[in-house]
């Protein structure tokens, strides 16, 4: 003879189960929209507003990742770093990992810093791929860099820079208006 006992003890425990799952579900799908649509107000949307942005000369770069040469991506949120674009200067503050050749030196930073104009600054729109390509050179202290970015629409991008005393590196993040408080 079976018990009715058993299927009351099964619901009991689907029941159970089903409380913890669904607020556990629900709040795993709320904290990944959040973090997809974070700072996605500030984001570039289209080539056309790319475009009338890296025109003004009014914006930054926020990177996300470092790639050293022959090393793996570093996280840099929460690093501060960035490269402002006002009017002809530019500002540079980002950091380095890998290896440098020659000069530094003790109570520097040891970052990739640059204040000043954009050196053979080179903007070119490529409408095809949708894309706007800047390079430009600075010299800080005895060291020349070249600085190679593309922008997409969306808000990323893609920043290489090449240095006469270090390895080559790179960096991802996102574009955006230059904030009021550095305008």
């Amino acid at each position: 003879m079976k018990s009715n006992r058993q299927p009351a003890l099964e619901n009991k425990k689907f029941s159970m189960v089903f409380k913890l799952l669904v607020p556990f579900i629900l709040l795993l799908v709320l904290a990944c929209g959040g973090v997809k649509n974070s700072g996605s107000a500030e984001a570039v949307k289209d080539f056309q507003e790319l475009s009338e942005l890296v025109n003004s000369r009014e914006f930054e770069i926020e990177n996300e990742w470092l790639s050293p040469l022959g090393g793996s991506m570093i996280n840099l949120i929460g690093n501060p770093n960035y490269i402002r674009f006002k009017g002809d200067s530019v500002a540079v503050f980002l950091p380095y990992y890998g290896v440098r050749h020659s000069g530094g030196g003790y109570g520097r930073d040891g970052g990739i810093t640059y204040k000043g104009p954009a050196k053979n600054l080179n903007i070119t729109e490529d409408k095809g791929r949708k894309n706007i390509l800047l390079n430009f050179e600075g010299k800080e202290n005895n060291e020349n860099l070249e600085f190679f970015i593309t922008l997409f629409p969306g808000g990323s991008a893609t920043t290489s820079v090449s240095s006469s005393q270090r390895q080559s590196i790179s960096y991802r993040g996102k574009v955006k208006a230059l904030p009021e408080e550095n305008q």
